[in-house]
């Protein structure tokens, strides 16, 4: 049996790694509508699933993400076909992300899904629950594995972005700059908020500590 030539040699393994001009659209094209799809549903579904994990929402997701991954790289999977595929993922990932950052900073649109207060003194905020698509039962849970006993030690409790719990407790108190951007903190309480004067001397002696180490 022979030795291939040099020309096989090289258009054999361009068929194992490379890809076809239609092929490569077709990556493209794929990678950026599947992008698209898995961003929706995560961006519907993924506040109720980080706030209430389970196995099965793992395995769902990963599912959905296995299926999107397989679908991005065409009829036949290649090396220089996922890597256009993942050049494609950085890019749309990088300019949406752009998007969003200019769209909240301009105040443009509300961040339906940033950090939210979802109780003040024992008192749910239910219009925020549904907001959320979250069940007060769901809350209390999450509540319980925190080691609260009782909804009135809870002063304020606030939803973040990712579904983790900040739970201020009876008579604790938070500064206010901490709050800035979470939905639901104009009108709070004073017993929960730290003084002005408290916050003021807080921050000169933050100030004077830096300048300490400076």
């Amino acid at each position: 049996m022979g030795h291939p030539s040099p020309e096989g040699f090289w258009a054999e393994l361009w068929f194992q790694v490379g890809i076809t001009w239609p092929g490569a659209v077709g990556v493209v094209l794929a990678s950026a509508a599947l992008y698209l799809c898995f961003a929706l549903v995560v961006h519907l579904a993924g506040p109720r699933l980080w706030a209430r994990p389970s196995v099965l929402s793992f395995s769902v997701m990963a599912l959905l993400g296995a299926l999107c991954a397989r679908g991005m790289l065409g009829n036949s999977p290649t090396l220089v076909g996922a890597l256009l595929a993942v050049a494609v993922l950085l890019l749309m990932e990088t300019s949406l992300g752009r998007v969003r950052w200019a769209a909240r900073s301009g105040g443009r649109q509300r961040d339906r899904h940033g950090a939210a207060v979802v109780m003040v003194d024992g008192i749910l905020c239910e219009d925020v629950l549904r907001d959320r698509r979250l069940s007060q039962q769901h809350l209390l849970s999450r509540l319980r594995q925190e080691g609260v006993l009782h909804r009135r030690d809870a002063a304020l409790v606030v939803l973040e972005r990712r579904g983790g719990l900040t739970i201020v407790r009876r008579g604790e108190r938070i500064e206010r700059e901490l709050l800035h951007g979470v939905r639901g903190a104009q009108g709070l309480p004073e017993h929960v908020l730290q003084p002005v004067e408290d916050e003021q001397e807080s921050v000169e002696a933050h100030r004077a500590e830096e300048r300490k180490w400076q």
